[in-house]
């Protein structure tokens, strides 16, 4: 089981229905889109660490494993924001003036904090919850089994390549670059057959347990009742009046 899987499945708010988390976490973010000002996405940003870490009671280990890449991804995007190249009998790069330097920062910390959002609702959130929830809208039951089975194959494939890299690392297989870059070579040469076989098992899993075409799931969510949608509904409209009031 990958971490953000086990962070989802044993998270305090596991029990909670969907689509309340959804309700809150994707309206903390279309607020934050809205917002305009620093301070509202900082306390934007910090009602939903404290959501996730604090009511969730999600590890904040799983919460650095999960938000490393992207966080990396937007301060490479930021920094390149706030570097400028033109021609002046050559090319010249310099550092931007300072009201795109302010453009730039603040465009950071509005992908920081929708990021959040989005990676308290996958911790919180199973995505088979995710997908009944979705079903029981309208989506189509083929294209939600598709979702999730290409789900499960993206997790096997890094399982696979995960697993691989432990045992060569165990056998020296990391010792120097020229090992390194031979042991890379057939790990992933070695792959896609064991992926594929990965798959297959999977398969004959599914069918022993009955697999007809159509994946189905226990719920372990209560039900969403109208009435807290609404408050939470309101609470967020309370919010984001909040969050532009103060700027």
């Amino acid at each position: 089981m990958r971490a953000i899987d086990r962070a989802a499945q044993t998270n305090r708010w596991r029990r909670r229905p969907a689509a309340e988390k959804a309700l809150i976490f994707i309206g903390l973010m279309l607020v934050s889109l809205v917002v305009a000002g620093w301070i509202g996405q900082i306390v934007i940003l910090l009602l939903v660490l404290c959501l996730v870490l604090g009511a969730a009671r999600v590890g904040l280990r799983d919460v650095r494993a999960a938000a490393v890449m992207p966080a990396g991804f937007i301060l490479a995007g930021t920094a390149v924001q706030m570097i400028t190249l033109h021609w002046a009998g050559g090319p010249v790069v310099g550092i931007a003036d300072p009201d795109m330097l302010s453009a730039a920062a603040f465009t950071g910390l509005r992908s920081v904090t929708c990021v959040a959002c989005l990676i308290g609702l996958a911790l919180t959130t199973p995505l088979t919850s995710l997908l009944q929830m979705i079903q029981r809208r309208g989506l189509a039951p083929d294209i939600s089994d598709l979702a999730m089975m290409m789900f499960r194959i993206v997790w096997l494939v890094l399982d696979c390549l995960e697993t691989g890299q432990r045992a060569q690392a165990a056998r020296l297989g990391h010792a120097g670059w020229g090992r390194q870059i031979r042991s890379g070579g057939r790990l992933l040469a070695g792959l896609l057959p064991r992926v594929l076989d990965r798959a297959q098992r999977m398969n004959a899993g599914l069918a022993v347990r009955g697999y007809d075409g159509r994946l189905r799931f226990a719920g372990a969510e209560a039900v969403a009742a109208p009435a807290r949608l609404a408050l939470l509904a309101g609470g967020l409209v309370f919010a984001a009046a909040g969050a532009a009031w103060i700027g």
